[in-house]
């Protein structure tokens, strides 16, 4: 680019100095052409004239005749010889020319001086040398050759600068992750720099975040299902102990204590089936069948087979239904989430206590909503309740014979259906959980 530009620039200045020797050419060829009525005369005062010419010009000016004979020369060198040269026969034959001699460094210009008659008795040669513009312009590409080469070596420091420091943060981001992969403890980064690299180094933080409570969530859920099994293993084996080493003992304590050793193993066998449906949504997915349900006839029923629970804690248990409603659902699971949450209810309820179910919808929804006033759930266990093996109160839980996985079960088949459940919840006053279901699958 730049040697176009010199280019340019350089057949710019040669074109200046071309107009300006030519019209200074043009006036000594004139005033010759007035005064060749004086041959010798004219020849003398043209000699003095270009020779001053020639010296503000750098020019060498020659005078030929029509026998091609030089009949001055400022270089007073060639006078009086023979000048056969192609430009001077041009300039007879009625070509003037004015052009650059880019070998010799020179302008070339010739004139034809013509008599009264209009015949050319003379053509004036001029040469007029440009190699100082060709050493100024030789200096000056030297000069932009440097500068280029410093920019240039400038430009890729800069350029190996700035991607160093574009790829610090990167560098940093993949050792922390080398470190967790050798086992090292998570940590926050902190990135500065541009916007884009803070949003990543936040987006790093966040991932972070979220792989730091996947893995206390992991560890607790371990410790939980370890704690969870061993339970009814030890209460069995305390009941066998007693058994084997006593003596004598009556046959309505066998009975009593292999009672609640049955007991224990159906606690065990519940949390290994519930342990079994989470770890298959986990890594399939449910396998759900998606029919056209009547909601109302299935509430109905789930409710007539837990009324008996509700009646051994004196609970009311009301259904309340604002219209009959059809959705496409896998009736056994929902059935599941619906016995999981009034059952809730229930067992963390006071005696002479109440449990109301209702039912809506609207055009896109419906609604299933299982109110009580129980015992209520803490402001900090509420973003936790569906969590696995959570217990707001781990004595009241395992005293009532939960598993602690019934919510997380439940949540997980509403959100196979592509609906949400929610909870609002105050200590003392009670719970109230609401299910929104579409009413056509979609999947």
């Amino acid at each position: 680019m730049e040697g176009v530009c010199l280019n340019a620039a350089e057949n710019t200045v040669i074109a200046t100095r071309t107009r300006n020797v030519s019209a200074q050419f043009s006036i000594l060829s004139t005033y010759f052409a007035q005064d060749n009525q004086n041959p010798l005369d004219s020849e003398r005062k043209f000699d003095k004239l270009a020779e001053d010419v020639a010296g503000v010009f750098l020019n060498r000016i020659q005078v030929i005749d029509e026998n091609f004979t030089i009949v001055s020369d400022t270089y007073q060198i060639n006078k009086g010889k023979l000048c056969i040269s192609p430009d001077v026969n041009r300039c007879f034959n009625g070509t003037n020319q004015a052009y650059t001699d880019k070998q010799h460094k020179c302008l070339v210009l010739t004139q034809s001086i013509k008599n009264s008659d209009g015949e050319v008795e003379y053509v004036m040669f001029a040469t007029s040398s440009i190699a100082d513009i060709y050493d100024a312009m030789d200096s000056i590409r030297l000069i932009v050759a440097a500068v280029v080469i410093i920019l240039t070596i400038v430009l890729l420091t800069a350029a190996i600068f700035s991607a160093y420091k574009m790829v610090k943060p990167f560098r940093k981001i993949e050792d922390t992750i080398e470190h967790i992969g050798r086992g090292g403890t998570v940590e926050a980064i902190n990135l500065k720099g541009s916007s884009e690299i803070i949003t990543i180094s936040n987006s790093f933080n966040t991932m972070m975040d979220r792989i730091n409570q996947l893995e206390d969530s992991r560890q607790e859920f371990v410790s939980n299902v370890s704690h969870e099994l061993k339970t009814p293993i030890t209460s069995m084996k305390v009941l066998a102990e007693s058994l084997v080493g006593q003596e004598g003992v009556p046959e309505e304590l066998y009975q009593e204590f292999l009672g609640d050793i049955v007991g224990e193993l159906d606690r065990e066998n519940n949390i290994i089936n519930d342990l079994l449906t989470l770890v298959k949504m986990d890594r399939t997915g449910l396998e759900m069948n998606f029919t056209q349900v009547n909601i109302n006839e299935l509430i109905e029923a789930q409710l007539k087979l837990i009324r008996p629970l509700a009646a051994q804690k004196n609970i009311e248990l009301v259904f309340e239904s604002f219209r009959p409603i059809l959705a496409e659902i896998d009736e056994t699971k929902f059935s599941m989430c619906i016995s999981n949450l009034v059952v809730n209810a229930i067992k963390y309820n006071n005696n002479e206590g109440w449990v109301h179910v209702s039912l809506n919808a609207d055009a896109t929804y419906f609604y299933v909503k299982v109110q009580d006033n129980g015992f209520g759930i803490p402001e900090k266990s509420v973003e936790h309740i569906f969590d696995r093996f959570y217990r707001v109160d781990k004595a009241r839980d395992r005293a009532t014979g939960g598993t602690g996985l019934g919510l997380a079960i439940t949540k997980s088949i509403v959100v196979a259906h592509n609906g949400d459940i929610k909870l609002h919840s105050e200590v003392d006053v009670g719970s109230t959980f609401i299910m929104q279901i579409p009413l056509t699958h979609i999947s």
